[in-house]
């Protein structure tokens, strides 16, 4: 079954990038990175300190969301600092930097809404014994994409930023 959802998940990541003009042109290159590497890394700050950690997001359009125990220090972190960024990084080294807004909510509705975009399944994940799960929508307003042989030929990575 997870299988399935997964499947599905990224399915669902193939006609978002098909339905928006206003996407990054390189929009198609970066699902492939979150596609191979859907695990990706959570950057939040306390104070000056960063936190960094594994989620695994959901993409809709240009929203990401990591669904997430109402226990957690990074929701604490958010409230505080509601500006963050994600990473994916592949294992033949290209890396899609995505950094925006976060807002959190523990609305049941929108957490159900955004439940089948997960690439795994939601209640799977969380099980009878979490059950107050809070989500975390990130508007994303700065996408960048980068090799490491683009690194190493010193080439500027491609960038795209939300329209103000």
């Amino acid at each position: 079954m997870t299988q399935d959802v997964t499947r599905d998940a990224t399915q669902d990541l193939d006609q978002a990038a098909e339905s928006g003009s206003h996407l990054p042109d390189f929009w198609p290159e970066a699902l492939e990175v979150i596609k191979s590497a859907p695990i990706g890394l959570l950057a939040t700050t306390q104070g000056r300190q960063p936190h960094v950690r594994p989620v695994a997001p959901a993409y809709v359009d240009l929203d990401a969301y990591v669904l997430t125990s109402v226990r957690t220090p990074k929701l604490e972190q958010i409230r505080n600092n509601e500006l963050v960024e994600l990473l994916h990084w592949t294992v033949d080294f290209r890396h899609l930097n995505l950094a925006g807004v976060a807002e959190v909510t523990e609305d049941a509705d929108e957490i159900a809404e955004a439940a089948p975009h997960f690439p795994y399944a939601v209640d799977d994940f969380f099980g009878p014994d979490i059950r107050a799960p809070a989500l975390i929508k990130i508007a994303l307003r700065r996408i960048s994409i980068t090799t490491f042989n683009d690194i190493i030929a010193n080439k500027q990575p491609r960038v795209w930023r939300a329209p103000s």
